[in-house]
């Protein structure tokens, strides 16, 4: 089965936001800023991402989430690592 890693564009009319998210769904880095939110998503398509949706948060900022498939093999310890790390930072979850 396919793994995917995910990618979050945030424009808010002036600037782009770039987002990446780990097989676990917590940010691998804190986010890049860009200028132009077409240049950036040329970018990431080239790289081999696709937009999967969109939505308005505001009247001024929409969202884009985008996927790939993995370019690392996550092991079993990869996930466990970060499942703990989640855990972690959300303590509420870990019910």
């Amino acid at each position: 089965m396919t793994q995917w890693e995910y990618c979050e564009v945030d424009f808010d009319g002036s600037t782009t936001y770039v987002y990446f998210y780990d097989e676990a769904g917590e940010y691998i880095d804190h986010p890049t800023k860009h200028p132009r939110l077409g240049i950036m998503l040329a970018k990431l398509g080239h790289d081999g991402w696709e937009i999967i949706s969109s939505w308005w948060r505001s009247d001024r900022k929409v969202t884009y989430m985008l996927k790939r498939p993995c370019q690392n093999e996550w092991g079993e310890s990869d996930r466990s690592q970060s499942k703990e790390t989640y855990l972690k930072t959300h303590p509420k979850d870990a019910r």
